[in-house]
Parts: C-alpha cells; structure tokens; sequence
C-alpha cells in the first residue's frame, strides 16, 4: 500500500502541464508500476444529459457537466460518488466511492447530481514519475474529502484543499502572490 492512494493531490500553480493547471485529482492508485488518478474539479463540455440520451438512460434535471478524469482515455467514465448502496463500487473512504460500471451510471445519472461527478479519462504516471514530480514541487497530497469532492463548488475545491492543509494558496503563485 502507499501512503498517497487512496488520498488527493494537489497541483501547484507552477505546474507546467496544461493538463493539470490548478487541478485536484483523487489518486486511485500509487505503487511501483506507477500510479493512477482522477481530476474532479475540471467540468468538460459534455453535458450529463447527452451522455444520458446516448445511452437511453434517465438523467436528473438538474445534471450539469461531466469532469475531465484527465488526459488519458477521455472516452472512458469514472464515476466517483458517495451511496454506498450502488452497486460495483469500490470504497475509497467512508464515504467516497468509484464505479465504472454502466449500472452504476444508470442509477447516479438518475438521482441527486450532488452525489457523483462522472469523469472522463483518468491521468496516469510511469514508474517513478510521480514520485519525481512530487520532489520538485510539483503537486501537495493530502487525504480524501468527500465534503471537497461534492459540497464544495467546483470553482473553489483547488483553494479550499490547499488551505485545508493549513497553506494560504497567495504564498504558492509565483510574482509576489498574485493570482
């Protein structure tokens, strides 16, 4: 196990990839193979409803988007969600959850949009690569928030979890605290 995965990274404003600018991923998985994670604060172009209609499923009429996972295999759905009682989820903490299953997006397209974000694609790390992106500043690590992941508004998680670990988000930016 590792002390990262299950838990949340943060990206630094420094970060260089366009990718990842001001980006909170829930990292899913971190071992010597590399590590494995989701951006949930990056809503995508694609709304839920179309998603739903795509694939003849009832969405809730307050849907919004779904989330950019990350860069790797956007046509691929994560969902991260908080009912523990959907089923084919995994459980990250007491209160977060992970599917991939199309009846699990059946049944969170259909309820509480609160409840889940979808995201597409996921980002990805080689061997080491995290580990080195890490020691150059590249990103913070903290534990998982479900009240972060769903209650938070999206434009706020990225300052919220920084200063949830005790950092004023001004002293980060590069140029004298502007942002």
């Amino acid at each position: 196990m590792s002390d990262l995965a299950p838990g949340i990274l943060i990206a630094v404003p420094q970060m260089d990839d366009p990718n990842f600018a001001r980006s909170v991923v829930l990292l899913i998985e971190h071992n010597e193979s590399g590590a494995m994670g989701i951006t949930f604060n990056r809503p995508s172009d694609v709304a839920l409803v179309d998603i739903g209609k795509e694939h003849g499923m009832d969405v809730h009429p307050d849907a919004g988007p779904a989330f950019i996972g990350g860069p790797v295999q956007r046509e691929r759905g994560f969902l991260v969600h908080r009912r523990s009682d959907v089923g084919d989820s995994v459980q990250l903490q007491e209160d977060v959850f992970l599917s991939v299953s199309t009846d699990a997006l059946r049944t969170l397209l259909a309820g509480d949009p609160a409840e889940y974000r979808l995201c597409l694609g996921y980002a990805g790390w080689g061997p080491g690569q995290l580990e080195r992106e890490m020691v150059a500043g590249g990103w913070l690590n903290s534990g998982i928030s479900s009240k972060r992941i769903f209650d938070t508004p999206v434009e706020k998680i990225w300052e919220a979890v920084i200063r949830d670990l005790g950092i004023d988000p001004a002293f980060l930016v590069q140029g004298g605290g502007k942002q």
